[in-house]
């Protein structure tokens, strides 16, 4: 019976920490895997552990492991697939032109402004036939540079995994706080 008591007992305090943190504004993940389509800044949240690191010009990410890098020429790039889904990360002056060819009143479908990684960037849902797909921008005023993210699949599902690891995303600003 003390047992059950016990059992009772830290229940009740585990439901009352996710309260407070839910109450402290503690982002916990998505469970509908649809939800960002409807509503592009809603955040997300991830763990991280064993996912691999990558650096574009001092901009990190983690990657989970079932992802893998495409390798391209242009330093200025990283590219990722995940079953059937891609992710594009451009870090440049012009990169906001790439933000800029999915950003058509024809294929956008919820746009937004919101914190992705630690920094307000604005972001928007997208449909292109039968992709699904989430794009989304940060400016550096600092240096001049554009940060785009384009990420396409054929579910919601696929763009979520790969969408995930935006809110990974680590400037080099953010690194010395």
């Amino acid at each position: 019976m003390k047992n059950v008591f016990c059992m009772a007992a830290l229940l009740v305090a585990v439901s009352a920490r996710s309260v407070a943190l839910q109450a402290q504004g503690a982002i916990t993940p998505i469970q509908d895997n649809n939800a960002w389509f409807q509503s592009p800044c809603l955040p997300d949240s991830v763990d991280t552990w064993g996912w691999t690191r990558y650096d574009l010009h001092g901009i990190r990410i983690r990657v989970p492991r079932e992802a893998r890098q495409v390798k391209v020429p242009n330093i200025d790039e990283l590219h990722f697939r995940a079953g059937q889904a891609s992710m594009r990360l451009q870090l440049a002056r012009d990169a906001s032109r790439l933000y800029a060819g999915y950003d058509r009143p024809d294929l956008v479908y919820r746009s937004c402004a919101g914190d992705i990684g630690g920094l307000l960037a604005e972001a928007f849902s997208f449909r292109v036939g039968t992709y699904y797909g989430f794009a989304a921008r940060w400016a550096d005023a600092d240096r001049g540079e554009w940060l785009t993210a384009i990420i396409q699949g054929r579910t919601p599902a696929d763009v979520a995994f790969l969408r995930r690891t935006l809110y990974t995303i680590v400037f080099p600003d953010e690194r010395r706080r």
